[in-house]
């Protein structure tokens, strides 16, 4: 996959095909940006990820993940670390911290 656009405008949308005329609906799950997205499916269930796909757009290119791609987007180094999947806003607070002092 090219570079990311992570915070680029995104859908999460579910795809409900319809089985007396072979299109499909599709039910908006969720806007926002495409990091956000993706932390957004990772949260849900199994079952809940099914049907699912993420468009995201800039102002000249757009993209499709289906569920597999949005896996894949979530194991990224960039996204794991650029986006603060471990929050440590509130390490000095922590009665448990403990300094190291030399």
């Amino acid at each position: 996959m090219p570079d990311i656009q992570w915070d680029s405008e995104a859908s999460l949308m579910r795809v409900i095909p319809i089985e007396t005329s072979g299109d499909a609906h599709e039910e908006l799950i969720a806007r926002g940006a495409l990091y956000e997205l993706v932390g957004a499916f990772i949260e849900m269930s199994p079952g809940q990820q099914d049907g699912l796909v993420l468009r995201a757009a800039g102002s000249d290119w757009t993209q499709e993940y289906d569920s597999d791609a949005i896996r894949e987007l979530a194991a990224r180094p960039e996204y794991t670390t650029a986006h603060g999947a471990y929050d440590t806003a509130d390490l000095n607070e922590d009665p448990d911290r403990q300094e190291v002092q030399a």
